[in-house]
């Protein structure tokens, strides 16, 4: 079994929390995870991968253990936390990667790989949008609205997907009758 080392960077003045494990000398693995979870969601993944692969997951900043600075100190963006990751990445040496984007990291991913196309060998990608068509419409209504338009009722909106009905609902949604919620969609209220 692989040893998976925990790990802190300051990458621009942050703190960022990353898993890694794995040869030094081995193609680099990069997993991007993805909402509303961290670099724990890798923990089994990692040692099974770190055999044949340098495998780096870090926690994006707000997530895990991360730092998580107010609103007001940093910009929430992909762009900027794909410049995080870019970083952070630099940071530890590694300039020739694949990665593997899962949901919120897609977006991170997507930015890393037209920034740098040269430095990515490869893209596996698990429910990782690239398209508008691929979105739950009735979830992401709330986020696009709060993001047209900031104010107290799009953000109470919005903020109902951390509710943990919300969060339940992202994890067992489709999965089949024995595993499937009925936990509401994000904006929208339920009486019990």
């Amino acid at each position: 079994m692989a040893n998976v080392h925990h790990r802190y960077a300051i990458v621009h003045g942050r703190k960022v929390f990353y898993r890694e494990a794995g040869p030094l000398d081995a193609p680099v693995l990069v997993l991007l995870h993805g909402f509303p979870t961290s670099s724990f969601m890798f923990r089994h993944l990692i040692p099974a991968l770190a055999d044949r692969y340098h495998v780096i997951a870090p926690d994006h900043l707000g997530f895990g253990l991360s730092d998580a600075p107010p609103v007001e100190e940093f910009d929430y963006t992909f762009d900027a936390l794909a410049d995080m990751t870019a970083a952070l990445l630099s940071h530890l040496g590694v300039s020739r990667y694949s990665v593997y984007v899962q949901d919120y990291g897609a977006p991170i991913g997507w930015r890393l790989a037209l920034n740098q196309p040269d430095g990515i060998t490869a893209i596996i990608t698990q429910n990782g949008n690239a398209y508008e068509a691929g979105f739950v419409r009735n979830f992401w209504e709330t986020v696009w609205a709060y993001h047209r338009e900031q104010n107290p009722e799009t953000e109470k909106a919005v903020r109902q997907a951390f509710t943990l009905e919300a969060i339940k609902w992202q994890y067992v949604t489709g999965g089949g009758p024995t595993r499937r919620s009925s936990a509401p969609t994000p904006g929208t209220t339920t009486t019990r």
